[in-house]
C-alpha cells in the first residue's frame, strides 16, 4: 500500500501473483463519483460483470459494461439488462481464477481496454457509494463461485410449485385473453403451473394481484 499518492495491491499469497493493483492511475473518490483502476495480465480472460448480451469471454478493448438495469423488447447484443452483479472472474489457467465484487448498487460504467500508455486495465466509474471490495481467491473457477455466493448468501430454495410450467408474455389485452390462453392449455392437456403477464396500459387488469383457479392456477398480474 503507497499514501502518496495512495494505491494498493493484492497479492495470491502461495505464489505472491498481482491480482488487484492501482498504482498506475489515481484513485477518484468525489461525493458523485468514484473512479478505480486496476491493472490486468496482456490478453486476459475476464467473465461476469452481468447480466448482459454480450459473449461468456468479455471483450479486453475498449470495451463498456454498463450496470444500469433495462427492460426492452427483444435482447439486442451488446447491451445491458434487468440484473446487476458486479462481480468479474479473472482466469488466469495454470496460476488459478480469482474475482473481484464490488459491493455496491450505484449505477456504473466498467471499462476495460488496453492503451499503449496505460496497457491492460479495468476500470470502475460509478455514481458515487463507496469503494468495497470483496477479493475472492479462488483458486479455482468453482471455489471463487461458493466465495462470493458466502459474501451475498445463499438463494432461496425455489417453492415447490416454481418447478412447473410458466408462460409469460406482455400485452394482453385484457382479463378475457388471459382466460382464453388458460383453457386452451387445458383444453390441450398441457399442464400449466402459472401464468406470468405485464401491463402498463389496459385497465381492464388493474387490481389483478393473485387470482388462484382449480386445478392449482396461479396468475401473477
Amino acid at each position: 500500500m503507497e499514501q502518496i499518492p495512495f494505491s494498493f495491491k493484492i497479492t495470491r499469497k502461495s505464489n505472491q501473483e498481482v491480482l488487484f493493483d492501482t498504482s498506475k492511475s489515481p484513485i477518484v473518490f468525489e461525493d458523485q463519483y468514484l473512479r478505480l483502476r486496476t491493472s490486468l495480465p496482456e490478453d486476459p480472460n475476464i467473465y461476469g460483470l452481468g447480466e448482459h448480451s454480450d459473449s461468456l469471454r468479455l471483450n479486453t478493448t475498449d470495451y463498456t459494461r454498463t450496470l444500469w438495469s433495462r427492460d426492452a423488447y427483444g435482447i439486442p447484443s451488446g447491451t445491458n439488462l434487468y440484473g446487476n452483479h458486479p462481480i468479474y472472474f479473472d482466469h488466469r489457467v495454470e496460476s488459478g481464477t480469482h474475482g473481484v465484487f464490488l459491493l455496491s448498487s450505484s449505477g456504473m460504467d466498467i471499462k476495460i481496454n488496453k492503451t499503449e500508455a496505460d496497457g491492460q486495465y479495468l476500470e470502475y466509474n460509478t455514481l458515487g457509494g463507496v469503494i468495497d471490495l470483496y477479493f475472492l481467491d479462488g483458486p479455482s473457477p468453482i471455489e471463487v463461485a461458493q466465495e462470493y455466493s458466502s459474501v451475498t448468501q445463499k438463494a432461496a430454495m425455489m417453492p415447490y410449485w416454481g418447478f412447473g410450467f410458466h408462460q409469460c408474455r406482455y400485452g394482453y389485452r385484457d382479463f378475457y385473453a388471459i382466460a382464453e390462453v388458460v383453457y386452451n392449455y387445458s383444453a390441450a392437456a398441457i399442464p400449466l403451473e402459472t401464468m406470468w403477464t405485464v401491463s402498463r396500459s389496459s385497465t381492464q387488469l388493474h387490481g389483478f394481484v393473485l387470482i388462484v383457479s382449480s386445478p392449482g392456477y396461479r396468475l401473477h398480474v
